[in-house]
């Protein structure tokens, strides 16, 4: 009897040892399907972008593995027919993994890809090292002057001063004022609560009426004590100030673009404070002589991403019969070299290298290059993997985990 349950726990201590590799193999392969199907996902989006068609995602929210493994009566086997005696195990296993295919059609999500991006998630990515020229063509899709009107468009068939460039000014404007912007040295993101006033300033008794109190109870409302007694209405506005550190009179300051020489002997307030009252339009304000940037949402970044595609295939090759594309600058230039440069994003027709992401829409197979830093002499390089991946999370933190079920673990059953 003893010798009986030594055998069976044998076979189970073997048994345990078998499953080892077999979850780990099935574990990775379960997120090498999700990657792909991600992957393939953002590619086809932005394919759908070009063609103007509508944009659909979905996501993998749940893989249940299921791993059995039997066991048969152990014994020793007798020769029969000349064949050897040996020991049998009795050990069988199955693995019949499924999963579930979610449409994110939820109105938190859809609100969320029609939303601009915060300026939190722009300022973390302005942050990490990407290329300011990568940042500022992906997620603004204009520029305002506020004083003279004058609106650039952040659109490649501008860059290209083509004519079904949707905006007034040219779009190689908006490239020249970029870059002018950036040589002034590297600009920093200060969000902060802009409070702008509204009306007249009121008595203590207009300021006590019930009717105004329920307006505050909005967050777009704020109601502050200002000078003679009596109160002013605010409206209460979200913003980012664009600052740079300059040195003026030897001192290290931080001001904002456009501040008058009569300021600039400290710090600027919208570059410091969380809060500001901001008059709207007022002669010589902050406002009236500054520019609006306008960021872009998660749904524009896949049009946009979808126009420069199409611009891109209509352009003439290069010399070595290679796909021309629309290059950003990475940096300052050197001494004595010329500024790096690389393509901001392709899509290449046919089957791309191992690895790369190729996915088939409409009838034809399409690839994202791989990623490839600028070379020496003048070689561009190629930022269209890392485009992908700032999409990826972008859409990933769209995603409700609260409509989304979470993944399961995996089942083994013995």
């Amino acid at each position: 009897m003893a010798r009986g349950w030594a055998g069976l726990l044998l076979l189970l201590a073997l048994a345990g040892c078998a499953l080892g590799q077999p979850i780990a193999r099935q574990a990775v392969d379960y997120n090498h399907a999700v990657e792909a199907a991600a992957n393939a996902l953002l590619v086809t989006n932005v394919l759908r972008a070009r063609d103007e068609a509508p944009l659909h995602f979905t996501s993998v929210p749940q893989i249940r593995g299921s791993l059995s493994v039997g066991l048969s009566q152990p014994g020793i086997g007798l020769p029969v027919a000349g064949s050897q005696q040996g020991l049998n195990l009795g050990l069988s296993g199955l693995n019949s993994p499924s999963f579930d295919v979610s449409a994110l059609d939820t109105q938190d999500f859809i609100r969320g890809l029609l939303e601009p991006l915060e300026s939190s998630i722009v300022r973390y990515y302005w942050d990490r090292g990407y290329p300011d020229q990568l940042i500022l063509m992906l997620m603004f899709s204009a520029v305002e002057e506020a004083g003279s009107g004058r609106r650039y468009i952040n659109d490649p068939r501008c860059w290209l001063d083509r004519p079904d460039c949707p905006g007034q000014e040219g779009g190689a404007s908006l490239q020249r004022a970029l870059d002018l912007n950036l040589a002034l040295g590297r600009p920093s993101f200060h969000p902060y609560t802009a409070l702008i006033p509204i009306g007249p300033p009121l008595s203590a008794a207009q300021a006590a009426d019930p009717a105004l109190l329920g307006l505050l109870a909005e967050p777009k409302g704020r109601l502050l004590p200002a000078p003679g007694g009596r109160f002013q209405l605010h409206r209460v506005e979200q913003r980012v100030a664009v600052c740079r550190r300059r040195v003026v009179a030897g001192h290290l300051v931080l001001l904002r673009p456009g501040t008058p020489p009569a300021e600039q002997g400290h710090d600027s307030p919208y570059c410091l404070l969380d809060e500001q009252v901001e008059p709207e339009g007022a002669p010589g304000s902050v406002a009236a002589r500054s520019q609006q940037a306008y960021v872009r949402s998660v749904q524009e970044i896949f049009r946009f991403l979808g126009v420069l595609v199409k611009v891109q295939a209509q352009m003439q090759p290069r010399p070595d019969g290679s796909p021309d594309c629309i290059v950003f600058g990475l940096g300052e230039p050197r001494p004595g070299t010329t500024i790096r440069r690389a393509c901001l994003f392709q899509l290449l027709p046919g089957e791309g290298p191992d690895g790369a992401v190729t996915v088939e829409h409409a009838g034809r197979r399409f690839h994202v290059p791989a990623f490839r830093e600028p070379g020496e002499g003048g070689a561009v390089g190629d930022y269209s993997m890392r485009v992908l991946t700032l999409l990826s999370d972008l859409v990933n933190l769209k995603k409700s985990s609260s409509s989304i079920p979470s993944t399961r673990a995996v089942q083994i059953v013995r």
